[in-house]
């Protein structure tokens, strides 16, 4: 069985592989040694078969030595990290690919798992980005920008007015007091710019690109997104399950 690790900036998602299919997913809040012990004993209470090997995405540097020692400690078994230098069939048409995040990496092969290139794919967590690839498997860029949580913290932080607030879908488009004028402002401004955006990729990459959307966040704003083709919680997952095969030889790059 793969064991399939998503570091984030705010969470850790696992995701456990029988053969092709997800059988069984978590979260951990960080990516330390309790965690693992806690995911060991979850990973043996939910499944017969022992972990065979892990692959792990992380956008934390700081806690990948700390980690690779702790699934050695109590996996015993070598994780593969990956990075842009990783063999994965996508090739990084980019400035400086050692800026390029393990995640994205990830989500750009996990989208094979559904379409054929070229796609757009958009990931809201802490930060929302975008990652453009050609229908010959090239990176050929995107754009980050604040996630909703992050946009809701600055706002709350930097003005001296505006509190906390704590985010759900708002009712109207019209706000009728501070909370809710937040609320429709963050959620309105970013459905409208997700939306834009995809038009203005669909000119550089094609017209027939398949938008993928993902993320943890992503539950906001599902459905009310105009030209997105498929809601996918678990595209990372899928992603490392592809690379996983193709480091191994088992799946050939795209």
């Amino acid at each position: 069985m793969l064991l399939t690790i998503d570091v984030g900036n705010t969470s850790t998602g696992i995701a456990v592989f029988d053969g092709d299919q997800i059988a069984s997913k978590n979260k951990l809040m960080t990516p330390d040694e309790v965690s693992i012990i806690f995911l060991k004993s979850l990973v043996k209470k939910e499944h017969r078969r022992p972990i065979s090997n892990v692959i792990v995405s992380s956008v934390v540097p700081f806690v990948d030595e700390s980690l690779k020692q702790s699934i050695n400690d109590y996996f015993k078994k070598d994780p593969i990290f990956i990075d842009h230098t990783t063999e994965t069939g996508l090739k990084l048409t980019i400035d400086n690919p050692a800026e390029m995040g393990a995640d994205r990496i990830a989500d750009s092969i996990g989208a094979l798992h559904f379409f054929d290139p070229p796609f757009i794919i958009i990931d809201s967590g802490t930060a929302t980005t975008f990652d453009v690839v050609s229908r010959n498997m090239e990176y050929l860029g995107g754009s980050i920008f604040p996630g909703i949580e992050l946009s809701i913290n600055s706002l709350a932080q930097k003005a001296a007015k505006l509190g906390r607030v704590h985010f759900s879908t708002p009712e109207s488009i019209m706000g009728t007091n501070t909370e809710s004028h937040i609320k429709a402002g963050i959620y309105y401004s970013y459905i409208g710019g997700l939306t834009y955006m995809i038009k203005e990729y669909k000119k550089i990459v094609g017209n027939d690109a398949k938008v993928i959307a993902t993320g943890g966040l992503v539950r906001y704003f599902q459905h009310k997104i105009e030209g997105v083709d498929l809601y996918e919680p678990d595209l990372i997952y899928y992603g490392l399950k592809k690379i996983f095969d193709i480091v191994r030889g088992t799946a050939s790059p795209p």
